[in-house]
């Protein structure tokens, strides 16, 4: 777990802006690994010891960043959630949306995300408090997104069905997007248009309760 304490002074939390954003830059055009410590004060304009000041090394900055990422992407997902939004946009018309919009930012995106994923799946991580709210937040605002059209989902428990879901979905889209898993034959458009089918259908699941 972190031991990162964010700085105090004005001055030192500019410093670790610029680390943060650097990096997000470096890992436009190549991949977590390939980033040394000297690339990243480089592109932020610091220096090394200013570096090792809060980071003991390249790897603990990794989950320092993903927090921070969480924190600027909350705004972004409000507002894309926002209801006034989709004002006569039902059920289909939000999975199509939702899909597109992931599908592109691990496109754009590619090896940060690939970098942040592997980083919550590795066998040593354990996750802060703040990852883990995070995530269920993020999750908590795209099924009341989705829940709002409640009257097209057939399934016999929305609540449940919609998260189990959206989770499913993005898992899968990660396996292949970001790590490149090929065990399906199928061209990444057709791959797209089938994580839309599948959450749809699963939705649409009209059978009885179990017994």
């Amino acid at each position: 777990m972190s031991t990162y304490q964010p700085p105090r002074q004005a001055r030192a939390r500019a410093t670790v802006e610029r680390i943060f954003e650097a990096t997000v830059r470096l890992l436009e055009d190549r991949p977590f690994e390939a980033l040394s410590v000297a690339d990243i004060v480089t592109e932020a304009h610091t220096s090394v010891g200013a570096f090792y000041k809060r980071f003991s090394s390249k790897d603990a900055l990794l989950p320092v960043l993903l927090d921070w990422i969480h924190r600027q992407q909350f705004e972004a997902i409000e507002s894309f959630v926002d209801e006034s939004n989709w004002q006569g946009i039902g059920l289909s018309g939000r999975v199509d949306a939702f899909v597109e919009s992931l599908v592109d930012s691990y496109r754009q995106h590619h090896h940060l995300m690939k970098a942040l994923v592997a980083r919550q799946y590795s066998a040593d991580n354990a996750q802060s408090a703040e990852q883990i709210e995070s995530a269920e937040r993020t999750l908590h605002y795209y099924a009341d997104w989705l829940l709002a059209c409640r009257d097209e989902i057939r399934h016999p428990r929305p609540e449940a069905a919609v998260p189990i879901g959206l989770t499913g979905l993005v898992t899968q889209a990660q396996t292949r997007l970001l790590f490149g898993a090929r065990s399906i034959e199928l061209s990444d458009a057709a791959f797209t248009h089938e994580l839309k089918r599948a959450l749809l259908a699963y939705l649409g699941d009209d059978t009885d309760e179990p017994s």
